[in-house]
Formats: C-alpha cells, structure tokens, sequence
C-alpha cells in the first residue's frame, strides 16, 4: 500500500514536471508566434511602406514626365510664336523696306532721300532686335545650330573692321586692331557666328566710347586646358564699368542701368547672346573693366585641331584696307531674261517682288497660294514651257511652299524651287530643302541678292535638259 502510494506521488509528481514543460513550451511557441506576428505585421509594413514608396516614385516619374512634356510643349509653342510674330513683323517690311528703297532710286529731292534713309535706317533697326529676340529664344532653346568649317580669323576680323569702320569714323574715334604672336592661318568653326560676336562687342565698344579708340588684339591660347583657343580683346577708351554692373552685363534684356538704356539705346541683347554663342564655339566671353578708364571684352573660340596648320607672322598686321573676306554682291543691273513663279500671297509683295525681277528683265507669273502655284507649275511643264524658276513663300494659304513643294518633287517637276520665307527660326534652311527646295532666301529682300540668286538657277540646265 505504501508503495502504491510512492508510485502514485511520483508520477504526480512527474505529471506536474511535465505540465510545468508544457507550460514553459506553450509560453515559448506564444512567444515566438507573437515574434512572428510581428515580424509578419512589420514585413506587411515594410511591403506597404515599399508599394507607397514605389507608386510615390512612380507618381513622380509620371509627374515629371508630364512636366517635361509641358516644358518642351511650351518651348514649341514660345518657338513657333515667336517664328509667326518674325513672318507677321517681316513680311509688311519686305514691303515697306523694298518700295521705300525703290522711290529713293527715283528720287532727285534731297529732303525726301533723306526721309526715305531714315525710315529704312529705323527699319533695319526693328529687324535687328527681331533677330536678336529669335536668336536668343534659339540658343535658350538649344536649336542653334552651329556650322565647323575652315576659315581665316584674320579674314574675319578685317572684314568685321571694315564693316564697323564707318561707325567709328561717324563718332570721330580711332578703331585698329593688330595680332599678338602668330596666329593660325585656318582653324574649324563657324564663321558667321564668330562675325556676329565680333559685330556685336565691337559695336558696343564703339557704342559707349565717346572719345578716343577701340582696339582689337588677336591672340593664339595653347595653354587652354580644352585644347587651343583664338581670343579677340576688344579694348576701348569708353565709359567703364562697376564690378556690379558687370555682373549684370549678360543677363537677356539687361543694360549696365536705366541710364545707359535711356542715353545708347538698344535691348540688352547683343552680349547675351554673343556670350552664348561663344560658349557653343568652345569658349567664352570675360570683361574687365572700370568706371571711367574703359573695358576690355575678351572674346574665346575653340580653333579645332590645329596639326601641320601653317602659322601667320606675328607682325603680320590686320590688313583692315584691302580684306580678303569675299563679297558675294550681285551686280546692279542683270539681264534676268527667264519665266519666274512668284508664289505670295501677299499683295504688296506681290508687286514689290515682280518690279524687281521685272525691272531685271524676267517675266513674272504670281500664284496667290500653294494649290495655284502648284497647278500652273505642273500645267506649264506639261506643255512644254516649264518656269525657269520658282520662287515659293513658305507661309501661304490652302498649300503653304512646303506642302507644295514637296507636291511638285512628287510629281517628278525637276525645275529649281527657291524658298523665300520671313522665318527664321529651328533650322528653317533645313526644312526648306527636305520639303524639296534648291535654294534659300529670306524676307525682307535684299533686290541684288534676289536677282543674283534668281539669275544662279535660272542658268542651270534642269536633269531633262542634261
């Protein structure tokens, strides 16, 4: 009985030890569901956290998507307004710009020749700060487009100094310019943008110096890090400059002050956007300067390899008498003797145009749109006595030039098509001649080039001729 009794004691007591496990084991499986628990709750936080973070990221891709959508929307459309503000403001002074011309040839009174010159002069004025407004939009909207072909600086800047030479004499102030050390007799850029920088800062140079000269220094940089550098220092005698006012002097329609604005005139645009043309020619433009002692501008281009390249005297001076940059002007009088298409729609163009080319001996047909001057090109080609050259306005209504002139190359019409067009704006040139054109010329019209352009392609046998 007793023993009974121990036996019985010990597997109680065996039972409470293996409750007491059992308890322990039930505390630690809870334990470590309640650690899974919340490592599942913060793994579906973390996932939650992450899917946040994913369609957050995701919703600003898209936002930025859109924004960059909307910002190349609005670059398109600030570029097309302002290439249908240029077509609107250039095509009546085609107009005004031409006749005026026109009745000062014809023209004995001194008075009315002087009126006459101060309504061109004040023209080419306005033209001037339409191309300075279309230019910097170009630049700001990265459409500049930048040729690199060989030149000769030295050619460059005598022709530049011819040109401004009648600026300096109107003021009574010396303008030279003289090289330091040799220079390159060729290098790779872009010749017409490097001449309108040098226009430009030299022509301010001129412009704010009242007594006294203007120089420019050409120099070789072959130290540049970049490889080497043309620089062009333009130093003059004029009215200086604050270091605030400098750091102002680039900044799109920003003069020195209102002063400056009120007493020289113009936009505050030439700097700007010579500076930025400079930067797309590989270098830059610096200014130093002081109040009352004059500036110099530095102006740096890249000159591209320069290997095997012949190097000019370093005492060989500018030769600002005699530049050997060619001239292309047109004589004054040409015999036209051809069948030209004016297409214009525009009537004051309309007549300013066939004078011209009539005055040089052309005979003159004009199509008020696309469609006509589609039809009459086709018809006179089939007959046998196609246009010896078409001249097509790219702006125009029912087919504009370059829906019909792409037309005309579909319909196999292989006579020369010259583009004339007020645009100046995201490679014109370039749209112009994919659309099917021989040549380029832009309004308002210059009369010699016109009839030389005119006169080039007229003169050309056609490929049936051939």
């Amino acid at each position: 009985m007793v023993r009974s009794n121990k036996n019985l004691q010990n597997l109680n007591d065996q039972l409470s030890y293996r409750e007491i496990e059992l308890a322990k084991l039930l505390a630690s499986v809870e334990q470590q569901r309640q650690e899974v628990t919340q490592a599942k709750d913060a793994a579906d936080l973390r996932s939650k956290q992450l899917d946040m973070a994913r369609r957050g990221t995701m919703n600003m891709l898209r936002d930025m998507e859109e924004s960059q959508l909307k910002a190349d929307a609005a670059t398109r459309a600030k570029s097309d307004f302002l290439a249908n503000v240029s077509h609107e403001i250039r095509t009546p002074m085609t107009a005004i710009l031409g006749f005026s011309e026109i009745i000062r040839d014809n023209s004995q009174d001194r008075e009315q020749i002087e009126a006459i010159d101060t309504i061109q002069r004040n023209g080419s004025h306005l033209l001037g700060i339409i191309n300075d407004i279309l230019d910097l939009s170009k630049v700001e909207a990265g459409q500049m487009t930048l040729e690199r072909i060989t030149c000769s600086p030295q050619e460059i800047v005598s022709d530049v100094i011819e040109l401004m030479q009648v600026r300096a004499d109107s003021k009574g102030i010396s303008l030279m310019a003289k090289q330091h050390g040799p220079l390159p007799e060729n290098i790779q850029s872009d010749p017409i943008r490097l001449r309108r920088i040098l226009i430009n800062v030299i022509g301010n140079a001129i412009k704010f110096t009242e007594v006294g000269s203007v120089l420019v220094t050409s120099q070789l940089i072959t130290d540049a890090e970049e490889g080497p550098t043309l620089s062009f220092d333009v130093t003059d005698t004029g009215i200086g400059l604050s270091g605030q006012k400098i750091s102002q002097l680039f900044q799109p329609f920003v003069q020195a002050d209102t002063s400056t604005s009120r007493k020289f005139g113009g936009t505050g645009l030439g700097l700007t956007i010579s500076k930025r043309m400079a930067e797309l020619l590989g270098g830059d433009i610096s200014v130093t300067s002081s109040p009352g002692t004059g500036s110099t501008f530095r102006v740096t281009v890249g000159t591209g390899p320069l290997n095997n390249m012949r190097m000019m005297d370093s005492t060989t001076k500018v030769d600002t008498k005699n530049p050997k940059f060619p001239k292309t002007e047109a004589p004054e009088k040409a015999n036209l003797d051809c069948w030209v298409l004016l297409a214009e729609d525009r009537p004051d163009n309309q007549r300013l145009i066939s004078f011209v080319l009539k005055k040089a001996g052309a005979d003159v047909s004009v199509a008020e749109n696309g469609q006509i001057a589609l039809d009459l090109a086709l018809n006179a080609r089939d007959q046998g006595t196609p246009f010896d050259v078409i001249l097509m306005d790219m702006q125009m209504p029912v087919l504009d030039g370059y829906q019909a002139t792409t037309k005309l190359r579909e319909n196999n019409y292989q006579g020369p098509i010259l583009a004339l067009t007020t645009h100046a704006m995201t490679s014109d040139r370039q749209k112009c001649l994919d659309a099917g054109c021989d040549g380029y010329a832009t309004k308002p019209i210059d009369r010699k080039e016109l009839i030389s352009v005119v006169a080039q392609f007229a003169s050309k046998p056609t490929p049936a001729e051939c």
